[in-house]
């Protein structure tokens, strides 16, 4: 995701901008909260290894979202107490890991995955012909 974007809906919700490790916590956070909502709907069957797995995830962003919790200026805008939107938890993480890279380097996911596929292809990716092809990207 385009970090302008995230940026103006800081500043429109008066968030201050992380530094890189607080957003790394912030994505780790999220990434538990993620696990909860998926645990809360389970749209598929898991297994109990599975579910334990999550569990540790879930508890492990919790573990990340009170040592955040700790900087000042930081504001807690999810109590955690309703998880039931997949979606929404994913596109946290995608936020927030936008947000990290862009602190840690000043790149996007898109931008460095990108790169990495081009690497491991030979080539760089021709965004140019699957954009007119698809009308996305």
């Amino acid at each position: 995701m385009k970090t302008e974007i995230i940026q103006d809906y800081y500043r429109q919700r008066g968030l201050s901008w992380p530094d890189q490790k607080s957003a790394l916590l912030f994505f780790l956070s999220e990434v538990g909260e993620l696990a909860e909502a998926y645990l809360a709907l389970q749209p598929v069957e898991l297994s109990p290894e599975e579910e334990e797995l999550l569990e540790q995830f879930a508890a492990l962003g919790l573990q990340a979202d009170e040592i955040v919790s700790r900087k000042p200026g930081w504001v807690r805008n999810n109590d955690r107490a309703r998880k039931e939107n997949i979606a929404h938890e994913a596109a946290d993480c995608n936020m927030m890991l936008s947000v990290f890279l862009q602190t840690y380097n000043d790149q996007s996911p898109d931008e460095v995955l990108l790169e990495k596929m081009g690497l491991k292809l030979g080539h760089p990716i021709r965004t140019d012909e699957i954009t007119k092809a698809s009308g996305k990207l």
